[in-house]
């Protein structure tokens, strides 16, 4: 919806992006050839992150995030209750909470908390502690007869605000037929809806594209985008993996281990196959979240997120009615032998041909600025050394 609106500027225009815990370009987003151009088109992207990313490249202003083990912070849900404590400071690096904290008393010069301990006593209250107590006590379970503790809650009124026996429901029972969905609009018994591009919705492109393609393959080294610059971790798992069936691999004369392109209607991405039995025949499996930090982070090439990331051929806008759901595990696609003189695929070819067309002279000054031509407050921060875990904090520096 975001997205959309910075292109249609309906209701209004949106004019500047706060992204933060959010990679939109490396993991959130799809079709990123629209995200890539949304981030140009808004006059002010701020970007706050761990490290150097292909979105923070897009951002006039990066804000170095903070790990951890650099905070002070709490964790309350499910059992116990307990308390992450800081132990190292690193540079100029702060922890999302206080950014935010910071930028609350400013939108509101009657903000209630003077620190953020006070925010923190205030959430672990319930406990019957202050923040300080839990931490130096380490974690807490909640004593009998407290609502999070005891089973059956549903029998004792410990579930609902009026204390009734039964569920948060409009009837106060496990609903099969929701109520709520029904008041939504929308359907209140459960219902299958075929996905868009399903060989039975989509049969004209299934003649073209004839493999179901399936995203969000889970490695053991890596979560969703992060820690692709970790040696050790990257050593691991090096490259981009489709996962395909022996036979079809066969078929189409793709050896395990050899370069394939992936290709539907939106475009193109690049894997090295692996073979397994895991997958269908008639599926492939592609690894998300994929980039190479060990690349340019200048744009158009952006460490290489055109290039494997699936993303890249995945569409937006397909929700269900209610807002849930995406075609992120049912697309069409065709798998084919990467040619010997295939060329690189980290610019799609209409960027290419973006790249040598003439910016108008304010675009070329905010592209320049991006790239370091005047932004002295851009920060970087890169992982200097992996040896320690002192090290392993990142390294500020100005761009």
């Amino acid at each position: 919806m975001t997205l959309e609106q910075i292109f249609t500027e309906k209701p209004y225009p949106i004019k500047s992006l706060w992204i933060q815990a959010a990679n939109p370009l490396g993991a959130l987003g799809m079709d990123l050839k629209q995200w890539r151009e949304a981030l140009k088109k808004v006059d002010f992207v701020v970007h706050t992150d761990l490290f150097m990313t292909a979105t923070s490249q897009l951002a006039d202003i990066v804000l170095p995030a903070a790990t951890f083990l650099e905070k002070d912070s709490v964790r309350s849900w499910w059992v116990p209750l307990q308390t992450m404590k800081k132990i190292v400071t690193v540079d100029e690096c702060k922890p999302d909470p206080e950014i935010n904290f910071e930028l609350a008393k400013r939108f509101d010069p009657d903000f209630q908390y003077k620190d953020l301990n006070e925010i923190l006593d205030a959430i672990v209250e319930p406990s019957g502690m202050s923040f300080k107590q839990l931490q130096d006590q380490v974690y807490s379970y909640p004593p009998e007869g407290h609502p999070s503790h005891p089973y059956r809650r549903y029998e004792k009124g410990l579930l609902r605000k009026d204390r009734k026996p039964g569920f948060q429901t409009p009837s106060g029972k496990v609903e099969l037929y929701s109520v709520n969905r029904e008041n939504w609009g929308v359907e209140a018994l459960p219902l299958h809806e075929e996905p868009p591009f399903s060989p039975i919705r989509r049969p004209d492109l299934f003649k073209e594209y004839p493999l179901l393609l399936n995203t969000g393959r889970r490695s053991p080294a890596f979560f969703n985008s992060e820690h692709r610059q970790i040696p050790w971790l990257r050593a691991l798992d090096p490259d981009p993996t489709l996962e395909i069936h022996p036979e079809t691999a066969a078929n189409l004369n793709i050896g395990n281990g050899e370069w394939v392109i992936v290709e539907n209607w939106m475009g193109k991405v690049r894997y090295k196959a692996k073979t397994t039995k895991a997958v269908p025949r008639w599926m492939v499996m592609a690894a998300h979240g994929w980039w190479f930090p060990e690349r340019s982070g200048k744009d158009p090439e952006l460490y290489g997120i055109f290039e494997s990331n699936v993303n890249h051929i995945t569409p937006m806008g397909y929700q269900g009615k209610d807002g849930l759901g995406a075609p992120i595990k049912n697309l069409l696609c065709k798998v084919y032998k990467e040619a010997a003189s295939q060329g690189p695929l980290w610019a799609p070819d209409d960027m290419k041909k973006d790249m040598k067309k003439k910016k108008p002279a304010a675009q070329q000054t905010k592209i320049q600025e991006r790239e370091g031509g005047t932004s002295q407050w851009l920060i970087k921060r890169r992982i200097t050394d992996c040896s320690s875990i002192t090290n392993i904090a990142r390294a500020v520096s100005p761009v």
